[in-house]
């Protein structure tokens, strides 16, 4: 993959740089709601409902933080769990923008009906305040579970494949439900949500409803993190709009992390050969086939040699620099949903 040393320095430099955090004001919301879940829309929240779901945003109730948000563990009055996002927002946003967020969000809580697409349950929307309530992801993000281990074993192949096929439906049904005509933007696996029986969904769909020229006006906390713009493809360094192939780019990325069980900026790759950049490391290894040099050790050796390199194949397919050389996801989910990936090392059929 080629890079003008331009798009290089300006990479090196994002990955240098942050934002200022600001905190949102409990300012109310235009419009109330219940917290109810089971209608065909979410409801959207006042400011108050929201407080009481999360207990003002407690300490005690935060399971998560991101570049962009925190995550805090909400209760509905139904009794049911949900994972509210409190994004960062750096200004106050216009009446223009917040009206535009409103119809983004209900065209989401509408339209957006799918397995592998994590259901948006509610929403606030305000000037200083903007919350998410998407379904409680009891096992957490496919980027915990891959990097953040603590007490837990680490991710089989079968665990692995089950997550990359469900991720790639729920992208491809993402880009089906906006005609082809708008991208996730931001997928990465910590946009992997993970639930019993490791079956995954992918969080904030609704992005593929929002106007082009919203991505120039929101006011979210634009940090420029190295752990996010590992996941953008070479053209989001041109400033190029977001296209459904952008997103294949990073769910390759995703691929690898999965292949590889490194991050995708991880300062250990250096001692492995690398600069430091997952697929700048690992992918001409993988098209090499060269899958042992690369395969995550804590699978110990418990995977198919046949099936890995047919996962490599693909992921190496979405990582092309030229954004119509790559497959679209809906290729990309009937590619992974392969007989040789879906064995085991002696030969068994998974799932």
């Amino acid at each position: 993959m080629g890079w003008t040393t331009k798009a290089v320095f300006r990479w090196l430099r994002l990955c240098c740089s942050s934002s200022n955090e600001s905190s949102a004001a409990d300012l109310p919301a235009r419009g109330g709601g219940i917290l109810v879940v089971g209608g065909a829309d979410a409801p959207e929240l006042t400011v108050r409902e929201v407080n009481e779901a999360t207990a003002r945003f407690s300490g005690a109730r935060l399971v998560g933080e991101g570049d962009h948000a925190r995550v805090y563990r909400a209760s509905l009055r139904t009794g049911r769990a949900a994972a509210a996002k409190r994004l960062r927002l750096v200004h106050r946003d216009s009446d223009d923008l917040i009206a535009s967020t409103r119809r983004q969000m209900s065209a989401a809580a509408s339209r957006l009906r799918h397995r592998n697409v994590a259901r948006l349950l509610g929403y606030t929307v305000a000037a200083d305040l903007r919350v998410l309530l998407y379904e409680f992801a009891d096992l957490g993000t496919l980027h915990d579970a891959l990097h953040v281990h603590g007490d837990r074993p680490p991710l089989s192949w079968a665990q692995r494949v089950r997550v990359a096929l469900d991720a790639a439906r729920g992208l491809a049904y993402l880009h089906a439900a906006s005609a082809g005509a708008a991208a996730h933007g931001d997928f990465r696996s910590s946009k992997v949500l993970l639930f019993p029986g490791f079956r995954a969904k992918v969080a904030d769909g609704h992005k593929v409803f929002r106007r082009q020229t919203d991505q120039e006006e929101l006011g979210y906390a634009q940090v420029r993190r190295a752990s996010t713009v590992a996941h953008m493809p070479p053209e989001w360094f041109s400033m190029v709009h977001m296209t459904p192939k952008s997103d294949v780019f990073s769910f390759g990325v995703v691929l690898l992390e999965l292949l590889t069980g490194a991050k995708p900026f991880d300062f250990d790759a250096t001692d492995r050969g690398g600069c430091g950049n997952l697929w700048s490391w690992a992918a001409p290894l993988l098209a090499e086939g060269r899958v042992e040099e690369c395969i995550d050790p804590k699978l110990g050796g418990q995977y198919p040699r046949a099936g890995a390199l047919e996962l490599a194949t693909i992921a190496v397919q979405c990582l092309k620099e030229n954004p119509t050389s790559r497959p679209s996801m809906d290729t990309v989910a009937r590619l992974i949903n392969c007989d040789v990936i879906f064995r085991d090392q002696h030969g068994c059929r998974l799932l």
